[in-house]
């Protein structure tokens, strides 16, 4: 079953009989079954009616709220994972200094091997020499990441520099000249690119999130990313090695035209759906936001890639990229519980 995005501010959601309206005034701009969606993701200002939470509360239909510019408000849940072994067998094994550090390496070493097929992909037909030096230069980083030993510390360091070498080649791979890229920022992000990325990967950390809460891990504490107040490191731990998806999701949609410069407003004043982190430091204005229309753009293309098939080695076959969040996050709790050793999703 699909996941469902509703962004169009200012509409509101309610319950007939047994399907879910979403009305904007007066108009009618759809409708969905509970038995038709898997889940349901709310952007900006959308009112719900008491008669729909409980409608997707008894329906079990995982419910995300998010801000418009993507920053994560709450989930309905009904109840908590009753897994609690599960969890307690990751704080035990997550205690563990050496598993950690291995686990780590395995995070690292498949999101590199991802961004390595993405670049690989792309140089099918372009041969700039950025693609093949930002190659070059990660292969020598995995070779490193793949010799045993490495410590926490310097996991997060390679990681880091291959991050750094990959979106070098970022400039080679955008066709468009209209969207000049010369870096990777963020908190905020400064230009169109950077906000379609930083967007892009808010919407798969919900992904993974909800994955996490159906095995019933604990999403805050992970092995690669360090543990702090209210971060959920499990959960970036996982997304990792799906980040190159969405890097070409957005690198495509780019190239294809289907995001345009005009798509984006500059330098606006905040809004009720601002957090402080989304704002200039210096000017306290949203350096750079997604028009409406270009929202829809991005949550159609992105809700299109988690129902996209792809095809894995373990467990053969294909599968919708959704099902291979939650098949990657079982293959963890079975690594916490010594079951299975836990293996990295590769884009093949």
């Amino acid at each position: 079953m699909p996941v469902v995005y509703v962004a169009d501010q200012g509409a509101s959601i309610c319950k007939r009989g047994e399907r879910l309206y979403v009305f904007k005034g007066t108009q009618l701009l759809r409708w969905f079954h509970t038995k038709d969606i898997s889940q349901l993701i709310i952007v900006g200002n959308i009112a719900m009616t008491a008669q729909a939470l409980t409608f997707l509360l008894k329906h079990r239909i995982d419910t995300v709220f998010l801000s418009y510019y993507g920053k994560f408000k709450g989930r309905l849940v009904g109840e908590f994972g009753k897994n609690v072994s599960l969890r307690i067998r990751q704080y035990k094994f997550l205690e563990q200094e050496e598993e950690r550090q291995k686990l780590a390496a395995l995070y690292v070493a498949g999101k590199i091997a991802n961004m390595q097929s993405h670049l690989r992909k792309r140089i099918k037909r372009n041969k700039d020499p950025l693609i093949s030096t930002a190659l070059l230069q990660n292969q020598a980083i995995c070779d490193k990441v793949a010799s045993a030993g490495l410590n926490l510390d310097s996991l997060r360091g390679f990681e880091g520099i291959s991050a750094k070498n990959y979106f070098s080649a970022f400039p080679a791979l955008i066709t468009d000249p209209a969207f000049p890229f010369t870096g990777r920022n963020r908190r905020p992000p400064k230009d169109e690119v950077n906000a379609l990325l930083s967007l892009g990967y808010t919407f798969l950390m919900n992904q993974i999130m909800t994955a996490t809460y159906i095995c019933g891990l604990d999403p805050f504490f992970g092995a690669l990313h360090d543990i702090a107040y209210g971060r959920q490191s499990l959960v970036l731990d996982l997304m990792e090695e799906f980040r190159p998806l969405v890097d070409n999701l957005v690198i495509s949609l780019i190239n294809r035209r289907e995001i345009r410069l005009e798509h984006f407003d500059h330098n606006l004043l905040p809004d009720e759906e601002c957090n402080p982190d989304d704002l200039d430091p210096d000017t306290r204005l949203l350096p750079v936001s997604l028009k409406p229309q270009a929202m829809k753009i991005l949550l159609t293309a992105f809700a299109r890639l988690v129902n996209s098939a792809f095809t894995l080695e373990k467990p053969s076959g294909d599968w919708s990229l959704k099902d291979i969040f939650l098949l990657q996050a079982r293959k963890l709790a079975a690594h916490f519980e010594l079951r299975d050793l836990y293996s990295p999703f590769h884009w093949l």
